[in-house]
């Protein structure tokens, strides 16, 4: 079922879309098939150290602004000509890069104009139900028809979570009309599972993932230094960070932290703090982790998320704006029975063997 080229891009926005396309990537590759990677210019030096010996080519993506005021949804609501144009964009420009490259399968996370007519193309998304604030939650029916006709001219598509009600994403993938090219394919994840290996002693440190557009991104971590004062701090940042702490605050910063490095941190941290995003989500769970889960404020999808896992697999949510100096993060129960989730690794491997299967008839 091997030796096919295999083209994977991932959405720009931020590092998470490309951290769960990365195993995968990995995966096709140890199967015998060629890999390409194509990502936003800002991302390859990241990707390239993570996938050895895979290609990873710059394909331009479309970067959104967002507001230290305003929410996040009405951000990308105003944005939505720049996000058709875009799409429009990624079509024309994957038909010039298919010529070149003559790829056997596409895969495209949540790039709606990443496919090709006449080559096999995937869609991967875990929002088959876009979350819709609570003042446009009537509109959230059309939003699921729309986001259906857009994975529908794929092949197939791709939902990084468990089909049954031990899941991960909510109502964002389930409790819905299933179109008949979805598949669950299991979280995907960087790191190992919660059962394998010992695991090393906790560590007196709490570990902040420092993730999210700005200027969301310096308003958590200026509140999350001037709250986690009981502990030393590790901060893990895909960019380089002169934190201002309180005289005697012990801070580390990790730059753009490998693969293993990443999981020391976080399998040995007494706590942990990050956005509510679903590739970290994904990660932490593989682990066996909990954290203190702060959703960015105004995004729909992680105030859903936060909502959903609060008080569930170790993970407790408190709101960005209830987080004060005098008030410690504090969060003792960040562990969780890894029981509780299904083995994800028979549902990759029956979606990847439909996936290269397919491609043999």
């Amino acid at each position: 079922m091997g030796g096919r080229r295999i083209l994977i891009s991932p959405l720009n926005w931020g590092f998470g879309h490309a951290g769960r396309m990365i195993p995968l990537a990995a995966e096709l590759k140890r199967r015998g098939n060629e890999v390409i990677f194509g990502v936003d210019k800002s991302l390859i030096p990241l990707v390239r150290s993570e996938l050895p010996g895979i290609s990873v080519t710059e394909i331009r993506g479309l970067r959104i602004r967002y507001s230290r005021h305003l929410p996040q949804y009405i951000c990308i609501f105003l944005q939505l000509p720049r996000i058709t144009v875009a799409s429009v964009r990624e079509y024309y420009d994957l038909r010039r890069l298919a010529s070149r490259l003559q790829p056997d399968l596409i895969i495209s996370d949540n790039r709606f104009g990443f496919r090709h007519r006449k080559i096999r193309s995937v869609y991967v998304t875990h929002q088959l139900r876009i979350a819709f604030p609570k003042r446009l939650r009537l509109m959230e029916p059309l939003g699921v028809r729309l986001h259906r006709m857009i994975s529908s001219r794929f092949d197939h598509c791709l939902v990084p979570d468990y089909p049954g009600p031990a899941n991960l994403s909510g109502r964002l993938s389930h409790d819905l009309p299933l179109p008949e090219n979805v598949c669950y394919c299991g979280p995907l994840t960087r790191f190992g599972t919660a059962t394998s290996g010992q695991k090393p002693p906790r560590q007196p440190f709490c570990c902040l993932i420092l993730s999210g557009p700005e200027p969301q991104r310096s308003i958590l971590l200026e509140k999350v230094i001037a709250a986690v004062t009981d502990m030393p701090l590790v901060i893990l940042s895909t960019t380089p960070l002169h934190p201002e702490g309180t005289v005697g605050q012990e801070i580390t910063v990790v730059t753009n932290p490998d693969t293993a490095t990443m999981e020391r941190y976080l399998v040995e941290a007494a706590r942990i703090i990050s956005r509510a995003g679903y590739t970290t989500i994904m990660e932490l769970a593989s682990l066996g982790r909990g954290a203190i889960l702060i959703p960015t404020p105004g995004q729909t999808e992680q105030e859903y998320l936060g909502r959903y896992l609060n008080g569930r697999l170790g993970f407790v949510t408190v709101s960005q704006r209830d987080i004060r100096p005098t008030v410690p993060l504090r969060h003792r129960n960040t562990e969780h029975a890894g029981e509780l989730l299904p083995d994800a690794a028979p549902l990759l491997k029956k979606a990847l063997d439909m996936l290269l299967e397919k491609e043999e008839q």
